[in-house]
């Protein structure tokens, strides 16, 4: 069985931290990495670029990664596993951040338990969502709209990325509410 292509899409504000995301993707034969750079960044959390970039994709399957953000060693070949496994069905990773807290908890598509970097998707532009640029939770947007069904997402236990930031609203103990208050992204 011929192995499936990746097309990494990173949006980027050009930080000194993406040579070591860059540096973290594995590419096999065939796999891209697209860096969509807006002059200035668009300010919507790196969703346009997310969308440019989906739209430039030809690999079989889209992954996304932030430029501040890493893929654990060997993440390729998790992925090419994951994919071989369920051909053609959408999957979530686990990712980490640097306190150790891990996303996802729980198989649900909510809020703040799914993030960008575990993402795997197949590159079938009529199952897609498109990246809301107009909305901060556009990951799960993304999600939540695709047209595959929810059972049809596969949710596997590897830790695929390590987030370069911690998740502040986490850390602080605050909640969803007293969050968005304090102007924390949430």
């Amino acid at each position: 069985m011929r192995y499936q292509t990746i097309s990494f899409i990173i949006p980027t504000l050009g930080r000194d931290s993406l040579n070591k995301t860059l540096s973290s993707i594995e590419c096999w034969p065939g796999d891209e990495i697209l860096m969509i750079k807006h002059n200035p960044p668009s300010g919507h959390w790196g969703n346009e670029e997310r969308q440019e970039g989906t739209d430039k994709a030809k690999c079989d399957y889209l992954a996304y990664i932030d430029d501040d953000d890493a893929y654990v060693p060997g993440a390729r070949k998790i992925m090419d596993s994951a994919i071989n496994e369920n051909h053609g069905r959408p999957i979530l990773f686990k990712i980490q951040y640097p306190s150790g807290r891990i996303i996802w908890r729980k198989k649900w598509v909510k809020n703040g338990n799914v993030s960008t970097q575990m993402i795997l998707v197949p590159n079938a532009r009529e199952m897609l969502y498109r990246w809301d640029k107009t909305h901060q939770w556009a990951d799960f947007w993304f999600i939540h709209r695709w047209r595959w069904p929810s059972k049809a997402i596969v949710w596997r236990e590897e830790v695929i990325a390590l987030m370069g930031h911690n998740d502040e609203k986490y850390e602080r103990g605050l909640t969803f509410s007293e969050a968005k208050r304090a102007g924390i992204s949430v």
